[in-house]
């Protein structure tokens, strides 16, 4: 299975009146361009998508319709309580198995959460450190689902800048 890890991208700040629950917090308009551009830039790369799988704070699903509006709606999209920040990565390795006949998936999360998965998808001690910032992406090969710790490869990782400016380039 190839995984595309995806960290939302920016929203609203916390403590911002009318918005009393972090899980309830949307993207910025400039979150929403941010998203928009990693999907237009995950398709100039022409990354197959066959799943997106996300969180379900607001921020995340709404990253990931972005992906979704860009691919078509032939991508299925599916809320996935193991994306969220308080889970372990183990939790989300284990949650990959009924998806397991899926060959590209996206994964839309939160920080820490994403790196330490990212840790422990490509680490066998779960020692990584890296600015997984907004909107970054990871893709990992993993060689079984669920994936045993430290058994993907990184393939590549780019910031939100980097892919939204990839369809210029084409």
């Amino acid at each position: 299975m190839r995984l595309y890890l995806l960290r939302h991208a920016e929203a609203i700040p916390h403590g911002t009146p009318g918005c009393t629950r972090d899980s309830e917090r949307p993207l910025t308009n400039h979150g929403v361009k941010q998203a928009q551009g990693v999907a237009a830039g995950l398709k100039t790369l022409k990354v197959a998508v066959d799943l997106v799988l996300t969180s379900p704070y607001v921020r995340a699903v709404q990253t990931a319709e972005q992906v979704v509006a860009a691919y078509g709606r032939g991508v299925p999209l599916r809320e996935l309580p193991e994306l969220r920040p308080e889970e372990t990565p183990r939790l989300m390795s284990l949650a990959l198995k009924p998806h397991s006949r899926a060959q590209h998936v996206v994964c839309v999360g939160h920080n820490p959460h994403i790196s330490a998965w990212l840790a422990e998808l490509i680490t066998t001690t779960g020692d990584l450190q890296l600015a997984f910032k907004k909107a970054a992406v990871a893709c990992v090969d993993v060689p079984e689902v669920p994936p045993a710790r430290g058994s993907g490869v990184l393939r590549w990782f780019m910031t939100s800048k980097q892919l939204a400016r990839l369809p210029h380039l084409a």
